[in-house]
């Protein structure tokens, strides 16, 4: 093994460990590592990756923000004519140029909101990005900008009962309820097709008895709560009671409108 190989494997090695360390002490990490994250959040992202190849297949590609790479790969490697990728993260970016390089994939290390290229989009995927963006609406611009006149992004974002600017996670910055993130993307977006990840429903059941005894006594307890899981990925066709969402993901397939 040359030199500078061995060298970068050593920084990956280093990397993936200190991912595993998160896992271990916080049981959660900051980053998608393939291979080193809980299956179940590792199927979370893999799967709206496997979703996007439908959509990429010899197309022009941005991966906004790209992480560590493996989604980049698994797109130029099934089908994309190219791929870009891009992330806050010289780390990151550094990880997936060595461990998932390919001849039609690029990465550089960019701000989401203002990186642009010498040339338009097809396709921009931006997956699990959006909530960790202080200046989300300049992000959406920015995503406007990039792609080609009736380009399609595909977006996700975590689901939450209520819009928060305090989530419970620390690298989050905010947090959107089911209706209110696509309310975000009216004015520049039409929506094609909205998909759901592992929702969890919780709505208050009507009591079969409802006297005063049930009345005075906690009204909505664990007794009258019914709990809705919903599918790994689903398409959402109003199947469920999405302002009652305690949790999940949702990703919007968008099509660029026209410039006014």
């Amino acid at each position: 093994m040359k030199e500078n190989n061995l060298e970068e494997e050593l920084f990956c090695t280093n990397f993936e460990l200190r991912n595993l360390s998160d896992l271990l002490v916080y049981g959660k990490a900051e980053r998608w590592v393939y291979g080193f994250m809980l299956k179940r959040y590792e199927d979370e992202h893999l799967n709206r990756y496997l979703y996007a190849l439908q959509y990429t297949s010899q197309k022009k590609v941005l991966d906004i923000a790209c992480g560590c790479g493996y989604g980049t790969f698994l797109m130029a490697e099934k089908g994309a004519e190219s791929v870009i990728g891009v992330d806050l993260s010289e780390d990151a970016i550094r990880y997936g140029n060595h461990r998932y390089a390919r001849q039609n994939l690029k990465r550089f290390v960019a701000d989401a909101t203002t990186f642009n290229h010498d040339y338009l989009f097809d396709i921009i995927v931006s997956f699990e990005t959006i909530e960790h963006i202080p200046d989300y609406s300049g992000f959406i611009e920015n995503l406007y900008r990039n792609l080609s006149d009736n380009g399609t992004l595909l977006i996700s974002t975590p689901i939450t009962k209520t819009t928060t600017t305090s989530p419970q996670n620390p690298y989050h910055m905010i947090e959107w309820n089911f209706y209110d993130f696509q309310n975000l993307f009216k004015d520049k977006f039409d929506i094609v097709e909205i998909m759901i990840q592992e929702v969890l429903i919780q709505e208050e059941s009507k009591r079969k008895e409802y006297n005063i005894k049930n009345r005075i006594l906690n009204r909505i307890s664990k007794e009258n709560l019914k709990t809705i899981k919903g599918k790994s990925i689903e398409k959402f066709t109003g199947q469920y009671n999405m302002n009652q969402c305690k949790e999940g993901y949702q990703i919007l397939v968008l099509k660029k409108k026209p410039k006014q």
